[in-house]
């Protein structure tokens, strides 16, 4: 089998050493003085241009030795005209020669190094050399990667998730979490986790927040915090007009409502804005903190089925949205929904256009 790349390399590395002799023969002719002529300045001149032209592929060729090779680019640099060369000292033209010579050495060597692969692909079948050339590029792809930054940043972010994880299983991340100075750095390491982990459970319902945080559009006015033991404010009010809107029987969330985290309940409230076009009523907002997602999903997994078996022509009149392990529910409001939908939007971090 012949490899172009490596025939290509030999035939300009042979032109290479045939010009380099020609180019002696030339600094010769400079050195003594005789002879010089315009053609034969024109003639040195075109032989300087060619070994110009191939050197690049000589270095190419090159895993040792680089220096004496870049002095082929050198010598004919500093040889401007076979005038010039004439007229340089002693020292110059000795340090030529010197350098010449390294380089004439090399270029034979490199040239051997070349003809002996052309030998070993003369007896090596496609299949066999694809093969090979596949396989080094595989290596090298996967040396490549394993030394690129894309790499070494999973690995550090694997380390990070799995210190993350050891911290969580031994209650490290609660205590960290619980300390006040630490904790608004751990809320906000667990926001960046849900990126990766939509459904990573909420610690309270203090590191859940509004998409536009306190910021609320001009025809609406909110959050107000009412007292949660007043009637119409409490926990069980919520949970009894869900129960109220979806029923009993199948559709009974009454006694999964009910196993929220109790000391981990928010009620807002939300109105009409001043001089608002949407009228109604005050809409009350109830979030219910669970210890895990496994309550949530089933709740909402009935409401799912509660709002599947409604008339096509039939709307709910009350919001309800689940994110991770918290339940919300929304009731009153425009007759609209306006307000209900966008404090649904905002907890489920949506932004509608």
């Amino acid at each position: 089998m012949i490899d172009p790349l490596v025939e290509r390399r030999y035939s300009d590395c042979r032109e290479l050493l045939n010009l380099w002799r020609r180019y002696h023969d030339f600094f010769k002719v400079a050195v003594t003085g005789d002879g010089i002529t315009p053609d034969k300045e024109h003639e040195f001149i075109t032989v300087k241009s060619r070994i110009a032209m191939l050197h690049d592929i000589f270095m190419d060729c090159l895993d040792h030795d680089q220096n004496i090779g870049q002095n082929v680019l050198s010598i004919v640099t500093r040889s401007i005209t076979l005038k010039h060369v004439h007229r340089m000292s002693t020292a110059e033209i000795k340090k030529i020669e010197l350098e010449w010579h390294e380089s004439y050495l090399l270029l034979n060597e490199t040239l051997g190094m070349l003809d002996d692969k052309r030998r070993q692909f003369a007896n090596v079948t496609p299949s066999k050399y694809y093969r090979q050339l596949y396989t080094k590029k595989a290596a090298k792809a996967l040396r490549d990667f394993v030394t690129s930054w894309v790499f070494k940043t999973i690995v550090v972010l694997a380390v990070l998730m799995v210190g993350v994880f050891a911290a969580m299983q031994f209650g490290l991340m609660d205590k960290v979490a619980n300390w006040p100075p630490t904790r608004k750095l751990v809320i906000k390491f667990e926001d960046l986790l849900r990126f990766a982990v939509k459904e990573y459970p909420y610690r309270d319902l203090e590191s859940l927040q509004r998409l536009d945080g306190s910021i609320t559009p001009q025809d609406i006015q909110g959050p107000r915090l009412p007292n949660i033991s007043q009637a119409g404010y409490r926990p069980e009010d919520g949970i009894s007009k869900v129960v109220a809107k979806m029923g009993g029987g199948a559709n009974d969330v009454s006694a999964e409502m009910k196993q929220y985290d109790k000391d981990k309940i928010r009620v807002e409230t939300y109105s009409p804005g001043m001089g608002s076009a949407l009228g109604g009523v005050e809409c009350v907002v109830w979030l219910y903190h669970f210890p895990s997602r496994q309550i949530p999903l089933a709740i909402e997994a009935k409401y799912k089925t509660w709002w599947g078996q409604l008339p096509a022509d039939r709307q709910p009149d009350w919001a309800f949205f689940r994110k991770a392990n918290v339940i919300g529910v929304a009731f009153g409001g425009d007759d609209g929904g306006r307000i209900r939908n966008w404090v649904r939007d905002q907890y489920l971090r949506i932004r509608r256009k």
